[in-house]
C-alpha cells in the first residue's frame, strides 16, 4: 500500500508543470496582443506630396491637344477687342427704340459699315442692351471658332501682313475665337452679299446665287438623261462664271469632280448640316479653308451631265438631302 508521503512524492512532478503551464499562460495573456496587433497591421504605401501645378490624369483617360485659336465665341456684349486696336473700335450700347441707322449716324459711320461690323441681317429696330461695334478705320470682325489669319485675310481679300499690322499682331500670333479685329480700309464685304442674297432676312441659309428655280427637289425627268430619278436639290440658272457665296459659314469639305455632278465643292457647317454646290467652273477657296456666310467661293460652270450653265445646289443633314427651299429665306 502507498503511504500518504509516497503520494506526495509521486505528485510533486505535476505541480511543477503546473507552475510552467501557468508562467506560459501569462506570457501568452502579454504576448499575444501585441503579436497579432504587428502581425494584422498593413504596411501603408509612402505619401507622395503633389505640387499645386502637378496634373493628375487618371489611368483611364486621355488628353487632346486642342488648337489655340479655337474657342467658343462668347456673347456679343462680353467679347473684347484685341488690346493693341481697342483704342481704334467704336462701342455702342442700343438703346429702346434705336435703328441701325441711328446708331450709324451716333457713331459716325455708314450703314454698311455697321451691318457688317455686327452681321446684322438689315436695318430694322434693335434690341434694347445690345453692344455694338465699328470704326472709321475699316469694319471690325468677330473671330470664329476654328478660323485662321490666313482665313480672314482670304475672306476680305487682304493680305495678312496687312491684318497683322493693324492689329499690333504677327504672322505666329495666337488669336481667340470670340476677339474682335481691325479689318483695315474695306469699305465692300461679304456681308453686303448675304444681306443680298437673305432678303434682309435672318436666316440659316441665304442663296448661293441670284437667280431663277429652274429645277426644284424631288422626283423628276432628268433633263439630259431622260430617266426618272429623285433630284437632291435645287437648280439655279445662271450664266457660266457667276460668283457662287456660302450658303453659311463652315468648313470647306471637298472639291474635287463627282460623276454627273461635274466639279463640286462641300462646305460642312454647324449642327451636322452640309451644302454642295455642283456643275462648277472652278473654285475660289481650297479644302480645309474657312469660309464665312456670303464669302466668294466659287464660279458657276456647265461641268457633269448638265443641259445648261447652272449651278445645283443642295442641304444635306448628315447624308441626308433635305428641300433647300424650306430654308432658304
Amino acid at each position: 500500500m502507498t503511504s500518504y508521503g509516497d503520494r506526495y512524492q509521486a505528485k510533486k512532478p505535476i505541480r511543477k508543470d503546473r507552475v510552467a503551464i501557468a508562467v506560459l499562460f501569462v506570457a501568452a495573456i502579454i504576448l499575444i496582443p501585441i503579436l497579432i496587433r504587428s502581425g494584422c497591421t498593413r504596411q501603408t504605401e509612402p505619401l507622395t506630396v503633389i505640387d499645386d501645378d502637378t496634373v493628375v490624369v487618371r489611368d483611364d483617360s486621355t488628353t487632346d491637344e486642342i488648337p489655340l485659336d479655337v474657342f467658343p465665341i462668347a456673347d456679343d456684349d462680353t467679347t473684347t477687342p484685341l488690346p493693341a486696336i481697342e483704342d481704334r473700335i467704336l462701342r455702342h450700347t442700343v438703346s429702346d427704340g434705336e435703328t441701325v441707322a441711328d446708331v450709324a449716324a451716333e457713331l459716325g459711320v455708314t450703314v454698311s459699315n455697321l451691318l457688317t461690323s455686327n452681321r446684322l441681317f438689315g436695318e430694322g429696330e434693335l434690341q434694347p442692351g445690345r453692344v455694338l461695334y465699328a470704326s472709321y478705320d475699316g469694319v471690325v470682325h468677330t473671330i470664329q471658332p476654328g478660323q485662321t489669319l490666313t482665313d480672314i485675310s482670304l475672306t476680305y481679300a487682304i493680305p495678312v501682313e496687312t491684318l497683322t499690322s493693324a492689329n499690333g499682331l504677327s504672322s505666329s500670333s495666337t488669336i481667340f475665337a470670340g476677339d474682335r479685329i481691325l479689318i483695315p480700309d474695306v469699305t465692300a464685304t461679304f456681308w453686303d452679299d448675304v444681306v443680298r442674297l437673305s432678303n434682309g432676312v435672318p436666316s440659316q441659309f441665304i442663296w448661293p446665287v441670284a437667280g431663277e428655280v429652274v429645277s426644284t427637289f424631288g422626283w423628276r425627268v432628268h433633263p439630259v438623261l431622260e430617266n426618272r430619278h429623285h433630284h437632291d436639290g435645287i437648280d439655279i440658272d445662271v450664266p457660266e462664271g457667276t460668283i457662287v457665296h456660302a450658303a453659311a459659314s463652315g468648313e470647306v469639305y471637298f472639291y474635287g469632280e463627282q460623276p454627273g455632278y461635274g466639279n463640286v465643292l462641300v462646305i460642312e457647317h454647324a449642327n451636322g448640316f452640309f451644302t454642295m454646290y455642283g456643275h462648277l467652273s472652278s473654285a475660289i477657296v481650297s479644302s480645309g479653308r474657312y469660309v464665312e456666310m456670303g464669302q466668294e467661293i466659287a464660279l458657276s460652270g456647265n461641268t457633269g451631265i448638265s443641259s445648261g450653265p447652272h449651278v445645283h445646289f443642295e442641304v444635306r443633314n448628315g447624308e441626308f438631302p433635305i428641300d433647300p427651299l424650306r430654308y432658304l429665306p
